[in-house]
């Protein structure tokens, strides 16, 4: 009697499987993404509420160097340092979340090509459209990863899963979210694990997007992010044990005019911190 092998992909899931029921390696740290583009005047919002063990600091920089100026959000201090979200003197913002459904060693073994996706989008890339033009190359091969990006008039969607595949969405009205599971039916089988945090936060933030009774501003963006619905685990804003909420990152860029950013720090033993920039041709150049 022949057995079938199977193929590398399927024996790769099936070994993260065994060892994610074993060792218990799928992540409880989270992030939850959301964005929308104003459907009359044009421009963008786009917001992270960043999720993480509170063994560490955050810290906002601005970067120059070789390409575009960016201002971004960096941890400091853990096992996991470096830039977790920014925007650049363009315009462009990138926010990124964790592939949770996937177990972590599994992500860590796809590929050598790991890391330092979002500085170096936000030093080379101006618009979405030259990020859609360059995808295969920047996305294809890269280890699973969630992002969003937007600039002045669209969002980019993006989810990289196993053995290289990414998709892709574009939203040029509406608006868009996501959280730690893959919702792209194309990738539905990256999805080893949906944790319930990260279907619960996904319900909750699309329910809000959809039940906005005004305007998608940096106001009704803010009183999402403070969201404490489903409790300490599953809401928007988490607290408690494990991963908790440490920041909220919310830009607002207009279609014309300059972009506003209000970001809240919720350092671990430091007093809750709320900071609000203008992110003008002043702030370039003073930050710079």
């Amino acid at each position: 009697m022949n057995v079938p092998l199977l193929s590398a992909s399927r024996l790769r899931r099936a070994l993260g499987l065994a060892l994610t029921f074993t060792l218990g390696a799928f992540e409880v740290r989270a992030c939850t993404l959301w964005a929308a583009v104003a459907p009359n005047e044009g421009g963008t919002i786009i917001a992270k509420n960043r999720d993480w063990k509170p063994d560490h600091t955050q810290v906002l920089k601005l970067r120059r160097g070789k390409g575009y100026a960016y201002f971004g959000l960096y941890a400091v201090g853990n096992d996991e340092p470096g830039l977790k979200e920014g925007v650049n003197e363009k315009g462009l913002c990138v926010v990124t979340a964790t592939a949770g459904s996937i177990p972590k060693a599994m992500r860590k073994a796809q590929s050598s090509k790991r890391g330092g996706v979002t500085a170096m989008l936000l030093a080379k890339y101006a618009m979405c459209d030259e990020v859609l033009a360059d995808a295969e190359k920047l996305f294809h091969g890269r280890n699973p990863i969630f992002l969003m990006i937007s600039d002045h008039t669209k969002i980019l969607t993006l989810e990289v899963g196993l053995d290289g595949r990414f998709a892709v969405k574009v939203t040029a009205a509406g608006h868009a979210a996501h959280t730690n599971h893959f919702l792209e039916p194309a990738l539905a089988d990256c999805n080893l694990k949906i944790g319930e945090s990260s279907a619960t936060r996904f319900r909750r933030i699309s329910e809000l997007l959809e039940a906005a009774p005004g305007p998608l501003d940096t106001a009704a963006f803010a009183t999402m992010s403070a969201d404490r619905y489903a409790g300490d685990s599953d809401s928007l804003w988490r607290v408690g044990k494990g991963s908790i909420t440490l920041s909220s990152w919310i830009l607002e860029t207009p279609a014309k005019g300059d972009m506003t950013l209000r970001v809240v720090l919720a350092n671990p033993g430091q007093p809750k911190e709320e900071k609000r920039f203008v992110l003008d041709e002043k702030f370039w150049k003073q930050h710079g």
